[in-house]
């Protein structure tokens, strides 16, 4: 039972996680097509076989000189805003959200379709067709986190940022958060191509078609080599594919330039488990589990805290999982759990209800999935 828990809260860091820079760094951001080539070159890559989500075509160009036509003397920011409202007018623009689909902007412009991170960039190809410098910026807010079959995924947000005189401006295409957000990094065309490989190989894990997953997630830690969430995934396609050694070998990288990375100490936690070092998964997971991680990282070490016997310290676990996920089943199924154990029945069937009532209204009221 504790294997397949602790297997269970394996990690992916997939859709619109951003570069964890400490800041706005001038002058050291690549931006646009030319320079970014020379930086991949840079990188020991060939351009040709790095994605580069920026492309606008002359259609794009066109749609996008079209919509600002009767707005040529507002000032950059404005015009933007006039772009940003034609695509989510749907008489203009229709899109349909897929959360599991990333895109470059040309490739969504032609689909109509895709995550956040392709509308968004979609949003940057159009803009930068017209002239106006935009790019990619990562956000702080509370992550979101899903779990697709055995991968706990977790959905970071990005939106298009924009540097006038004297601030930069920011448009946002999470339409259906009133999440607020407190600090912002920009993203250099580098970066954002690390971050569309990194998505790529963490559908490609999902799909469970590993080779491809690698392929994506060698380029995206070659490209930025400082980001843990690269690393982590390297990690989780490694494990799956059998190499436990290069599978820990990138979860320690992750660790190197993130301490405390919780994604990838849960993972090594199940690794030391899956050799027989259960006081040393045990001691991972713990340290995963001490920030605010993410639900199913507390409620497998409540699990192991329940096996053990330690119901009062299990019970701490699933409190802070309840506090912060309290729109989580699978938090309530652990704290009935926890009631069975204890033999309080009434309060098992009072949290398992609560659990099925969660899933209902999920499947009730179809809510969106991270637009990452």
């Amino acid at each position: 039972m504790r294997t397949r828990r602790l297997r269970e809260a394996i990690t992916i860091v997939a859709v619109g996680m951003a570069v964890a820079t400490a800041g706005d760094v001038r002058g050291s951001e690549v931006f646009g097509y030319e320079e970014w080539q020379e930086a991949v070159r840079a990188r020991q890559l060939d351009p040709a076989d790095v994605i580069y989500p920026f492309h606008a075509t002359e259609e794009m160009r066109q749609w996008a000189t079209e919509r600002l036509r009767l707005h040529m003397t507002l000032e950059a920011s404005k015009k933007l805003e006039v772009l940003q409202q034609a695509l989510f007018d749907s008489d203009e623009f229709e899109f349909a959200y897929q959360d599991a689909v990333t895109l470059t902007g040309e490739q969504a412009f032609l689909a109509r379709h895709g995550n956040c991170l392709a509308f968004t960039s979609m949003f940057v190809a159009l803009s930068r067709s017209v002239g106006i410098p935009t790019f990619l910026v990562k956000v702080r807010r509370a992550p979101e986190v899903e779990r697709d079959n055995t991968v706990v995924v977790v959905n970071r947000h990005v939106v298009a940022g924009y540097r006038t005189a004297t601030d930069m401006a920011l448009y946002d295409f999470y339409f259906t958060s009133a999440t607020p957000y407190m600090q912002h990094w920009v993203i250099d065309d580098v970066q954002a191509s690390a971050m569309f490989h990194n998505n790529l190989g963490g559908e490609a894990i999902r799909d469970d078609d590993l080779t491809t997953a690698v392929h994506h997630l060698d380029i995206a830690t070659r490209l930025d080599p400082g980001w843990a969430p690269g690393w982590v995934n390297l990690g989780v396609a490694r494990f799956r594919l059998g190499d436990n050694d290069g599978a820990m070998a990138a979860y320690e990288r992750a660790l190197e330039v993130e301490p405390g990375n919780s994604s990838a100490l849960s993972n090594i936690s199940v690794l030391h488990l899956q050799q027989g070092r259960e006081e040393e998964a045990r001691t991972a997971l713990k340290a995963a589990s001490e920030g605010r991680a993410n639900p199913f990282i507390l409620i497998a070490m409540a699990d192991m805290e329940m096996t053990r016997g330690n119901f009062d310290a299990a019970e701490r676990y699933l409190r802070r999982a309840r506090w912060w996920y309290r729109d989580e089943p699978e938090v309530f199924d652990a704290m009935a759990r926890l009631a069975r154990k204890r033999g309080d029945l009434q309060q098992a069937n009072e949290h398992a209800a609560e659990a099925a009532a969660l899933r209902r209204d999920r499947s009730g009221t179809g809510i969106d999935a991270p637009m990452g």
